[in-house]
């Protein structure tokens, strides 16, 4: 049987800025957090319909190939198109899975290889954390409407991993720029600054 010890601890007025961060912490049961961001309805659905087109299309090339002079071509065809509908199934299934995982020492951006991968940035490392509208930016690697790789005026290259286009934050780091979405963003980006002074 378990038996819990409560140790005798300072009142939080008397706590140093360490201490206080951990007590903090554990208000909010952030000491290893794994952030579910929100999807937008209108990406998903976006995806949504470009692979059931894509579908029809296939189906259209498919039957071509056998009822029509077009042969081996629609077979081609056919095949080339069910292709490309398996990566934006693979991308929608990825902008689904993409979470942000917030440790004692690390904030890991798990998404998917095909926008660039996952990311983990060391806390020591950040620079500064900030509420952002999602910038237009030329894309240099990756998915519309998800993430990757691009470059956006006034911060430069910048991995982006986002879900939906109200929940920017903006992170500067030594190692380069993010933009992530996640939910409940501003108490995200206070529990890194908490983490930050741990």
């Amino acid at each position: 049987m378990a038996v819990s010890i409560q140790l005798p601890h300072k009142r939080e007025g008397n706590l140093n800025p360490k201490q206080a961060a951990h007590v903090q912490c554990r208000k909010w049961n952030v000491m290893n957090s794994v952030n579910k961001p929100e999807v937008s309805k209108i990406t998903a659905l976006m995806y949504g319909a470009i692979v059931v087109f894509l579908a029809a299309m296939g189906v259209s090339f498919a039957f071509a190939a056998f009822l029509t002079p077009m042969g081996t071509a629609g077979i081609a065809a056919s095949l080339l198109v069910v292709g490309i509908e398996a990566v934006m199934v693979l991308l929608l299934r990825s902008i689904y899975r993409t979470r942000y995982i917030l440790t004692d020492k690390e904030l890991v951006i798990n998404t998917s290889k095909l926008i660039g991968g996952s990311k983990t940035i060391p806390l020591k490392t950040i620079d500064s954390v900030e509420a952002t509208p999602i910038p237009c930016g030329i894309r240099l690697f990756g998915a519309s409407f998800h993430g990757g790789y691009y470059h956006v005026p006034s911060i430069g290259r910048t991995f982006q991993a986002i879900t939906n286009y109200h929940d920017g934050l903006l992170i500067r780091s030594r190692n380069g720029n993010y933009i992530i979405t996640p939910k409940n963003r501003l108490e995200f980006k206070e529990a890194i600054e908490t983490k930050q002074k741990i």
